[in-house]
């Protein structure tokens, strides 16, 4: 579920719907200073090391937090806040929500004081509240087999709270978006969040066994992957490649979204190697001699490279299909690293598709260039980085989440 908003296009005038949204978020906020000071359970401050350890997860969790269509976001948050409700009660619970927060701010990332964050506090503070509220009331021990069910009831309410407290609000009141976006933000987020509340629920339950290991299996079951797609997301300009490297990177992608096997793309990379050693010319007589010194699969593929799909090209004149694939797709790689490397006229990934498609059914294949607009698709190219390498591809990432993950 979403963690904290982002205020895009705050340069704006402050107009109505905004003021009412701050309006409504600031009494909800007093409403709720009021219920912590009347309602709250006692909190727990017996265990500080616990305390200590998910407020350090919970930095962590939002440093590495991945965006994801609709405006919401891949982190942990909402599983350590469950966890601290239930093994400390709600103002720890409140501590380790917030102190991210702060810590963002601290470094830089983000304004402390912005209307996405007094949306946040009210968000966090509300779902704190009402866990430690029903877990009370449930007069069951938190840590118990049997509070399983609770747990999970607690950690649903908190996460359809922390939808309806914040982005609901702010979403549509501030931002100005239609009320679908918000239910966008709710059917995006309930799988992800109903994975963490079993995660959270889980390690409840084994905090009384295992102490702070119980934490620490919590990380590596969800913070490991969380940052694994932080790093996966992290783009970097094929601009800084040579042509050579961004060839490889190029071919690897489009194997990827072709489902060539591990031995195809192996051998798909010997061909650029061979490449790389005996460059071909499309000459019939450098062909012969070139094949004749080495005449393994992967050099006759390299010397294969100038043909054109439409049988104009060399050294041989073959067409369509007759043409192997992997020179059927280092041709359209090598295309695309000639348009985009360092040393090129360095255009964004979508002019070069476009130089491209001009190209397919006469030069290239139209069903690798086909390939190259779904990897296209499926990597972060954004009007900042508007031809990132492949990474999500070159990690193997699945497509699923590769789309998720350039959508975000």
């Amino acid at each position: 579920m979403p963690s904290t908003l982002e205020l895009r296009g705050e340069a704006r005038s402050l107009g109505l719907r905004p003021r009412i949204g701050l309006g409504i978020h600031a009494a909800l906020l007093t409403a709720l200073v009021a219920g912590f000071v009347l309602l709250a359970p006692p909190s727990r401050w017996d265990d500080p090391l616990t305390l200590v350890v998910l407020v350090v997860l919970g930095v962590i969790a939002i440093h590495t937090e991945v965006r994801l269509p609709a405006g919401i976001s891949f982190e942990a948050l909402s599983a350590l806040a469950l966890i601290a409700t239930a093994l400390a009660g709600a103002l720890p619970a409140l501590l380790v929500t917030v102190t991210p927060i702060v810590v963002k701010a601290l470094a830089g990332r983000e304004r402390l004081f912005r209307a996405g964050n007094l949306a946040n506090l009210v968000a966090y503070g509300g779902y704190a509240l009402a866990g430690a509220v029903v877990l009370d009331a449930a007069t069951v021990d938190p840590t118990a087999p049997e509070a399983f069910g609770w747990l999970l009831i607690v950690g649903l309410i908190q996460l359809l709270l922390n939808w309806a407290l914040g982005p609901a609000l702010y979403v549509t009141l501030w931002l100005g978006h239609p009320p679908r976006t918000v239910l966008d933000i709710l059917r995006d987020g309930v799988p992800t969040g109903a994975v963490m509340v079993l995660l959270g629920a889980g390690t409840v339950l084994l905090t009384p066994a295992l102490g702070v290991v119980a934490l620490a299996l919590f990380a590596a079951i969800a913070l490991l992957p969380q940052s694994f797609l932080t790093y996966a997301a992290r783009t970097r300009p094929v601009a800084l490649l040579d042509r050579e490297t961004a060839t490889r990177r190029y071919a690897h992608a489009l194997a990827v979204q072709l489902n060539f096997t591990r031995a195809q793309r192996r051998h798909l990379l010997e061909v650029a190697a061979a490449a790389r050693r005996r460059p071909a010319t499309g000459e019939p007589i450098d062909y012969v001699l070139a094949t004749l010194r080495d005449c393994g699969s992967a050099n006759v593929s390299a010397q294969l490279l100038p043909e054109w799909w439409n049988g104009h090209g060399g050294p041989i004149g073959l067409r369509g299909d007759s043409i192997p694939m992997d020179a059927r797709v280092l041709a359209v790689a090598a295309t695309w690293a000639s348009l985009t490397a360092r040393g090129t006229p360095q255009l964004g990934h979508h002019a070069a598709l476009a130089d491209m498609r001009s190209a397919a059914g006469a030069r290239l294949d139209p069903l690798v260039v086909e390939a190259a607009r779904n990897v296209i698709a499926q990597e972060r190219v954004s009007v900042a980085e508007p031809a990132p390498e492949p990474r999500l591809h070159q990690l193997h990432v699945p497509a699923r989440l590769r789309r998720a993950i350039a959508a975000g």
